[in-house]
């Protein structure tokens, strides 16, 4: 009986974890769609981000004030990019792949916070 008290206790913890999104991440975008991997940055936070695509994407980094999208970093048809980026505004920032042909890609990569 004190194993399964001990797994149940667990179960909550596990399942409101956060989980980071700084570090490394791993994404597959479908044929003709899309993915994003958001992280949410004070004015004047900056971050290095860095991917490598299986196949070719539309890299954007955006974020979105009422019904406007700020596009601040677009780099289309890449199989890899890596840049910084300081947030001009509080806000959640996105970095996105779209795949605008036949066939998934997947997307290797990892954003770090750098330091003020």
């Amino acid at each position: 009986m004190k194993p399964l008290a001990l797994v149940i206790t667990g179960l909550p913890a596990l399942a409101f974890a956060a989980v980071s999104p700084f570090g490394p991440f791993r994404l597959d975008v479908p044929a003709r769609g899309f993915e994003e991997h958001c992280v949410k940055l004070d004015s004047g936070d900056a971050v290095r981000y860095r991917f490598r695509a299986s196949g070719e994407v539309d890299f954007n980094v955006h974020y979105h004030r009422g019904s406007e999208v700020f596009y601040p970093v677009r780099t289309p048809d890449t199989l890899a990019a890596e840049g910084d980026f300081k947030a001009p505004l509080a806000d959640t920032y996105c970095l996105m792949w779209e795949r605008k042909r036949e066939g998934a890609v997947r997307i290797d990569g990892a954003v770090e916070r750098l330091r003020r």
